[in-house]
């Protein structure tokens, strides 16, 4: 979201704030829903199917995931653009790039459906799939390809919900879409469902929301048939396309690194197993991001507020306060996974995927180093000054994605973690050697060392303290062990940050912002 548009709606009328705030308590809801969901319905899912026949299923995903760099940005675009035509009443304008947002969309539907056709003729040659496994690959494909034209097409319905502050409408469909599909699971695996038929249902689940979403469009003083009928003006659609490419290139290399390694394991790594093994801790890592993300959008926007208002000593503040909560917030979630990822990798999915909690420790410390720096990044795009970005997420991703293919037969998944955790300290890097210090003029060193490094070093100390007292305690393995150890580590941590990190000055700056109390420093 545009920073200017949080500030102005502060100031803005109370039902556009309440519509702001819902939309913001549903988004959050519904994210941690959807990784809940997966969390719990994945071992089942791979208990029942097998774990090479659910590999095809994760590498649908990822594939369709990938395929997404097709919006060329214009998602970011057209909402930042429809919101200002909203507010300006252009409904006119409006009406004419939306249905030719809808050709657009249609085109690209039908370019990602002409993908998934031809990734279904030449899977065999692509990935290493068994012969079983090759008609199911080819029916998977052939239901991407029918589900893919309206998928993209909704998009620009849910641009136009956004623009007139409907998130919170949106997001509650999100949340019954995500109900749906947990109930889909459950009903595949109590029927006995072939995996065809589950992916079918899966499917519609997904296509179920559609029909509200354009319901929902009478909000607008425009017809339906005015919004969505295709009909393309160069023009008008011209403005917005041009703004969504530079956001595209930004992003391009980000999705690529994050998208393409599971692909590339699929392709050089031994089997669709392989491809389990990714999407078992890629679950259990996005917990973490889902969870960071509800503390994120507490603090985010006053920083957002700073930087528009131009206060150099405010957004010090601000940025130093959000990596400072944040980092502390992450590294207690993080660290307790990693204490407990042996007996929680055995308890989700089973004794022989133990072996996964090295990659699933190492996939966690990654997430917790790039989510750290969320607010600096945050700010980076409010300030435009994004071609630098370009440049070291172009470097980071050429460097990174050999690591994958090069490790992949022998690490296995745990080559693209490694490449993962490559492309992030590179990027990493870039923003503490030159946009924090040249472009949002902070002090990195101090950023780094007094507002996330306390916090990181006393996980370790404490992770290692909380192994120790484990060995020593009669506790046997099991829920038992992962209860222990978690409150072990939390006493610990706890008792470590009211000594060393945490100041009462603190706690009442956290009260102040949190809960609104006083004038805090939003």
């Amino acid at each position: 979201m545009d920073p200017n548009t949080i500030v102005s709606s502060e100031t803005g009328t109370p039902n556009r704030v309440k519509r702001i705030f819902s939309g913001s308590a549903w988004g959050i809801l519904a994210k941690v829903l959807d990784a809940l969901a997966k969390f719990v319905t994945i071992p089942m899912l791979v208990g029942f199917y097998g774990k090479a026949d659910y590999g095809l299923i994760a590498l649908a995903f990822s594939l369709n995931a990938y395929l997404r760099l097709m919006d060329l940005g214009f998602n970011v675009g057209a909402v930042r653009y429809f919101s200002m035509w909203t507010a300006a009443s252009e409904w006119d304008k409006i009406g004419k790039v939306s249905r030719s947002s809808i050709v657009f969309y249609g085109v690209v539907g039908l370019l990602n459906a002409i993908i998934f056709l031809f990734m279904s003729a030449y899977g065999p040659q692509l990935f290493n799939l068994t012969a079983a496994q090759e008609p199911l690959y080819r029916q998977i494909m052939y239901i991407l390809a029918f589900s893919t034209v309206l998928n993209w097409l909704s998009s620009v319905v849910i641009q136009l919900l956004s623009a007139k502050d409907e998130l919170g409408y949106v997001n509650r469909v999100t949340v019954l879409s995500s109900i749906l599909n947990f109930v889909v699971a459950l009903l595949a695996i109590q029927l006995r469902w072939p995996l065809i038929p589950y992916f079918i249902a899966y499917t519609l689940t997904t296509l179920i929301p559609i029909p509200f979403y354009i319901a929902r469009l009478r909000v607008f003083p425009l017809s339906r048939t005015a919004l969505l009928l295709p009909r393309w003006d160069g023009s008008a659609f011209r403005e917005i396309l041009n703004y969504s490419l530079a956001i595209f290139l930004m992003g391009l290399f980000q999705l690529t690194a994050n998208n393409l390694r599971p692909l590339l394991l699929g392709k050089f790594a031994d089997g669709m197993e392989v491809l389990t093994d990714y999407r078992v801790i890629q679950t259990i890592a996005m917990l973490i991001v889902a969870f960071g993300g509800v503390f994120m959008q507490v603090l985010l926007p006053s920083s957002a507020k700073a930087y528009a208002e131009g206060n150099q000593q405010r957004i010090e503040r601000m940025i130093f306060e959000a990596t400072k909560y944040i980092s502390i917030f992450l590294v207690f979630i993080v660290f307790v996974l990693i204490l407990n990822a042996d007996e929680i990798l055995r308890l989700y999915m089973g004794a022989g995927y133990s072996k996964l909690s090295l990659w699933l420790s190492l996939w966690l410390l990654t997430v917790l180093l790039s989510m750290h720096n969320t607010p600096v990044a945050s700010l980076v795009l409010s300030t435009g000054k994004t071609r630098f970005l370009v440049y070291s997420s172009a470097i980071a991703c050429v460097v990174s994605l050999p690591i994958t293919i090069v490790f992949a037969p022998s690490l296995q998944v745990g080559a693209a973690v490694v490449g993962y955790l490559v492309y992030m300290v590179l990027q990493i890097g870039f923003f503490y050697i030159y946009y924090i210090p040249k472009v949002l003029k902070l002090d990195g060193f101090r950023l780094f060392t007094r507002a996330f490094l306390p916090a990181a070093f006393g996980g370790v100390l404490t992770l290692f303290i909380s192994r120790y007292v484990l060995h020593l305690l009669p506790v046997a393995g099991g829920y038992g062990m992962v209860i222990a150890g978690s409150a072990i580590f939390g006493i610990l941590y706890m008792l470590y940050l009211l000594i060393f990190v945490v100041r009462p000055v603190d706690i009442r700056y956290l009260t102040d912002t949190l809960m609104g109390k006083g004038r805090g420093n939003a």
